[in-house]
């Protein structure tokens, strides 16, 4: 790390030599002889981090660190204290030349003296013994300079994805008993407790999503409470989950603790829930939680609530203890272990000797304990190292830390793996890493802030020609690729939007970063001058916490943060943190990153002693009350994000932006309120920000300032977000060079009822690079493609209103789209999507389409469709016609169509919340023999594929799939037909006349060595006949079946012998079919299918039954039974 802090001043003050140049024009040798030293002294700071275990190195590290420190302060206060020169007559700017004199003087000495006491240490490195590492050979040097690096594909996200999940199968299985009410009816609270890393949340995450699960309770929620938990923000979150839209943040904020426990307790006295607490450390938490949960068991005794711990005496209250049912994760065996290892570390690798990985492998995982966090840390350290010698050195790394005593217990495995994690990552991850112990505990951080954080801290330095956005983004992927975070939420092109930190992890970073002096974290019970007392050096940065104690004395903090979980989760009317800001101009002069979220100042406004923060290049006030920005934050130059989005005022409130930002012209995001009217009499000027990559915002209050500047922004905008309120403006939107720039990614647009797209430049259509298209508002263009950039992934209309033409015709053809929302866009009564159509769609919405009365999916189209929501399209009264085509589909979920529809989705298997199963499968494994592994998805098809035993083993029902579609298959044993001898009599009637001594039961081995029992007509019998029945409803719809006879004529037949046979078959409604089998010619002595009829499910059953009878003239025959498949 102080390699890593060493550099990263070194390149700070290069940047300030090119943006201050002015500025320090006066003490520009001084500073660059400065840099210059830093630069020699890095080269011996790789082997000392090496060897920090050394007292008198450590000692010397944090030397170098108050150093480092010490120096940029002396710039920085200096950049702060003597302004540019912006004088323009010759004679004034002599004046504020010797009015600065002493200053530029006193500097120019203090550095002079800093460049001798860095000469110091890095003679005293030398004197050590350190090693001096040549820049061009230190780790990284070439990836961080080389382009094509940044430009490699990215990680795969499948790295945290359910098919890591190994050995929870068993536990999933019988917990989902308890869950279901399976012999435990009196169970209402289940209580997962374990170590950390021994994956309780991963088990409690597992049965949340199960779909059995699901379709047992009509609403879920689940809630992370952790050690520092707000009763209050834990309740309303359950609120907006299980009480609809109409629950709202502005509503809770508005009612006492013990009205909001009132009011969750009347939602969900009237509904069957389940709901998660994760990660719960006090019992005091439960016993202010509990209360709103009811589970009197006259009410909805039906319930669950999933508790994660790792106490277990947090459960253990007297009026609990009958409803409560404690789980404890087993360790992983070590075949497990290593299953999840290797599909972690080695993934599909096929070029080594697995044998050798294997066995070395093993020997490393008795160091896991059969944790899972600790396997998972483990294979991240090897998964980067793909030779049986870099494996070696890591074992042995490992076999070191266990001599030193690091990781003698269980625990102490996991910490031990995961502090070698963090001692593999390359130094410029290292900084980045312990960047996320800003983050408050258990929430969802989100990657595009975070990023935006790591540029502005100058923690991404890469050459001009490559984008820091970009690399920050693979920064980002390499932790994941190497198992430091967890990915909860990519978009449709794959890059992170959310990731969790796991509470291990965090704690480590927090140890980590304490011993660099990197950060401090103040809490409700903490103060920052308290946490930063322990420090041997002041961290540069401080995160508030559930917490405002600003310290009082000056301080050289360089970033300054309010996140708290609630804030996170929650984008307005949370509750506000009212900040005194003149504290923090006054003693945090040299800041660098201001993030207040949801911050509540006195009079709605920021204080224009704003400007004097000079260094600022991120300033963050998101959700908070502000409502005007003071014209002072021109003095903000280097200020390169300004987050002011999602303001929380009241309707009648205008919001007011000075026409200062485009003086900033280092900005590169600006997120602006779209909520609120602007007071904004000139308007905003923005097209000279040559920097920009991210608008998103901009809002057209009248007047002409919109039209003209929108045509001259600078083409470097990636993501742009306007709300315009004139045609005019509208025209000039479409208009403007970034719509057909090859910069422009996302590009989203609202205007009001009165205004209507009429026009579009041609060229927007050949637009190759815009991914994301979002219009809201009313479109007429002459031709529907023309506003449809051809690779296009996400396609959102709202307020379309077309009524001209059917657009489907058009959107089909986008053949990179993924995901499309239609709300309130098509006035006509019928979609049709054509063969070929929407080759790539993923998820379809549609949402108060009025008069939509007709879908129809023509065979070959939507071949890749997995999701469909349906809100709102009252009209509809069928499933879309055709729909069977789609194998592919998995989730459909409905909600304000006509009963007609849901009668329908219902018979063909679909309900409002259950992924997509075999048809009529509830039915079908009531009937099971032996219990059906629930406990995944995955399992659950594994099983069903080869087979299970219905009715005593009498039936047989195994699937199918094609085209990522299960078909019911089955197999009727002869002990489900019915036998006998058979005479016809003049109606061409089979009549059944029981003699025993007609047949026998044998028994016959199946291929997975079930014994079953078999018919064997007898040699004196002439003619024997078996009947049977079976219900139509459990074949699956639009299929055509396949019946036949399994059958072994006797090798004993005489070869010139004609074999005969026939059937009479009775489908549904008495249609009548008799058919005679030809058996001439078939093998003998061997089993054989002998056809009996086909038969064409239709697409909504109406119940039935198929009756067969079927005449046998071979004495000797065996009859296995009947087999009833889908001809694929």
């Amino acid at each position: 790390m102080a390699e890593s802090i060493v550099k990263l001043a070194s390149q700070w003050i290069v940047s300030l030599l090119k943006r201050e140049a002015d500025t320090l024009f006066k003490v520009v040798d001084q500073v660059k002889g400065l840099q210059q030293e830093l630069e020699l002294m890095q080269a011996y700071l790789q082997d000392a981090d090496a060897r920090q275990e050394e007292k008198e190195v450590r000692t010397l590290i944090n030397q170098i660190r108050k150093l480092v420190y010490d120096v940029e302060d002396v710039i920085d206060t200096y950049i702060l204290k003597v302004p540019a020169p912006t004088e323009k007559h010759r004679i004034k700017r002599y004046g504020r030349l010797l009015y600065n004199a002493p200053e530029i003087y006193k500097v120019g000495k203090q550095m002079i003296v800093m460049q001798s006491d860095v000469q110091r240490m890095t003679k005293k490195l030398d004197s050590y013994g350190l090693k001096r590492i040549a820049p061009e050979l230190q780790e990284g040097f070439r990836k961080l300079h080389n382009v094509e690096y940044w430009r490699a594909p990215s990680y795969s996200f499948e790295d945290n994805s359910c098919k890591y999940v190994v050995g929870i199968e068993k536990d999933v299985s019988k917990l989902l008993e308890v869950l279901m009410g399976e012999g435990n009816t009196h169970i209402n609270i289940i209580s997962i407790v374990g170590i950390g890393g021994s994956g309780k949340t991963t088990l409690a995450r597992k049965l949340y999503n199960h779909p059995f699960a699901k379709e047992c309770f009509n609403c879920v929620a689940w809630v992370f409470i952790s050690q520092e938990w707000s009763t209050r923000h834990v309740l309303s979150e359950i609120l907006r989950m299980v009480g609809g839209q109409g629950e709202t943040y502005e509503l809770h904020a508005k009612l006492s603790a013990e009205e909001l426990v009132d009011k969750l307790r009347d939602i969900l006295k009237k509904k069957a829930y389940l709901i998660v607490l994760d990660d719960v450390w006090r019992r005091e938490a439960l016993k202010e939680i509990l209360p709103a949960l009811p589970l009197s068991e006259d009410i909805n005794r039906e319930s669950k609530i999933i508790i994660t711990t790792r106490n277990r005496e947090i459960v253990h209250f007297e009026n609990i203890q009958q409803q409560l049912f404690v789980h404890e994760p087993q360790p992983l065996s070590k075949e497990e272990s290593w299953e999840l290892f290797s599909k972690v570390a080695l993934g599909d690798r096929t070029d080594c000797n697995m044998e050798d990985f294997r066995s070395l492998g093993m020997v490393m995982l008795k160091n896991c304990g059969g944790l899972p966090l600790a396997v998972v840390a483990l294979a991240g350290i090897l998964k980067t190292r793909r030779s049986i010698g870099e494996w070696q050195q890591i074992n042995e790394t490992i076999k070191l830390r266990l001599m030193k005593g690091l990781s003698s217990s269980a625990h102490g495995s996991v910490e031990g793996l995961l502090a070698l994690s963090y001692e593999d990552l390359p130094n410029h991850l290292k900084h980045c890493f312990l960047y996320l112990g800003l983050f408050p505990e258990d929430c969802q951080i989100p990657a595009g802030m975070l990023t935006r954080m790591w540029i502005a801290e100058g923690l991404i330095t890469v050459p001009e020609e490559i984008s820091p956005e970009d690399v920050a983004l693979q920064y980002l992927e390499e932790l994941s690729h190497r198992c430091m975070i967890q990915v909860v939420r990519t978009n449709f092109n794959g890059a992170i939007k959310a990731f969790h930190f796991h509470d291990l992890l965090r704690d480590l970073c927090l140890k980590k970063a304490k011993e660099q002096s990197f950060l401090q974290i103040c809490t409700s019970n903490q103060s920052m001058t308290t946490f930063a007392s322990t420090m041997a050096v002041p961290p540069r940065r401080a995160a508030l916490q559930s917490s405002i104690l600003f310290p009082t004395q000056d301080s050289n903090l360089r970033s300054l943060i309010l996140l708290t979980k609630s804030s996170l989760l929650q984008t307005t009317n949370v509750s506000k943190e009212v900040v005194d800001f003149r504290i923090v101009h006054n003693s945090f002069q040299l800041l660098r990153l201001l993030n207040l979220w949801g911050i509540k100042t006195g009079d709605g406004a920021l204080p224009k002693e704003i400007g004097h923060l000079i260094h600022l290049r991120y300033l963050g006030i998101r959700a908070s009350n502000i409502r005007k920005l003071p014209s002072s934050i021109e003095n903000l130059r280097n200020l390169l994000t300004l987050d002011y989005r999602n303001i929380d005022l009241d309707n009648d409130v205008h919001v007011k932006i000075p026409n200062v930002l485009w003086k900033l012209v280092q900005l590169r995001h600006i997120f602006l309120p779209l909520e609120y009217a602007w007071n904004t009499r000139k308007g905003l000027h923005f097209s000279g920000l040559k920097n920009l990559r991210i608008l998103r915002g901009i809002r057209s209050n009248g007047g002409d300032w919109f039209s003209r500047e929108i045509v001259n922004l600078s083409i470097t905008v990636k993501r742009l977000k306007v709300v315009v309120s004139t045609q005019k403006d509208l025209e000039a939107t479409f208009s403007c060079p970034n719509l057909i720039s090859h910069q422009l990614r996302s590009f989203q647009c609202h205007w009001g009822e009165e205004i209507v797209l009429g026009h579009v430049n041609p060229m927007f259509a050949h637009n190759q690079h815009l991914s994301k298209l979002v219009l809201i508002g009313q479109v007429k263009v002459k031709n529907f493609s023309l506003i449809l950039p051809s690779n296009l992934v996400i396609l959102e209309l709202e307020d379309s209103v077309v009524d001209y033409e059917d657009p489907m015709e058009a959107i089909g053809a986008l053949t990179h789209l993924k995901l499309l929302r239609l709300s309130n866009a098509y006035t006509g009564t019928t979609f049709k999507c054509k063969i070929g159509s929407f080759p790539m769609l993923e998820e379809f919405h549609l949402e108060n389409l009025h008069e939509l009365s007709k879908w129809v999916i023509e065979e070959g189209a939507m071949q890749s469709l997995k999701k469909v929501q349906i809100s709102g399209c009252r009209k509809l009264q069928h499933l879309p016609q055709g729909l069977e085509f789609v194998r592919t589909l998995q989730v459909l979920e409905f909600i304000g169509v006509p009963k007609a529809f849901v009668k329908e989705a219902t018979e063909c298997g679909w309900s409002r919340k259950l992924l997509r199963l075999p048809h009529n499968f509830y039915a079908i494994i009531e009937q099971c023999d032996s219990p059906v592994d629930f406990s995944s998805i995955s399992k659950l098809h594994e099983q069903l594929r080869a087979g299970v035993f219905l009715n005593e083993k009498k039936q047989k029902y195994w699937v199918l799939k094609q085209n990522e579609v299960y078909h019911n298959c089955f197999m009727l044993y002869a002990t489900f037909l019915d036998p006998g001898f058979s005479r016809r009599p003049v109606s061409d009637e089979f009549e059944l006349y029981y003699d025993e001594g007609c047949w026998e039961w044998m028994d016959v081995k199946e291929s997975d060595g079930a014994l079953m029992k078999m018919i064997k007509i007898n040699y004196h019998c002439d003619e024997f006949a078996v009947s049977g029945e079976f219900l139509v409803n459990n074949l699956s719809p639009q299929v055509t079946y396949h019946v036949v006879c399994v059958i072994m004529l006797p090798e004993s037949a005489k070869t010139a012998r004609f074999y005969s046979a026939s059937s009479r078959i009775t489908y549904p409604y008495r249609r009548l079919q008799r058919k005679d089998l030809n058996m001439d010619g078939m093998p003998r002595g061997k089993w054989i299918r002998l056809p009996i009829c086909d038969y064409d499910t239709p697409r909504i059953s109406r119940g039935g039954k198929i009756n067969f009878s079927l005449r046998f003239e071979e004495p000797g025959l065996l009859i296995q039974g009947v087999i009833i498949e889908p001809k694929l």
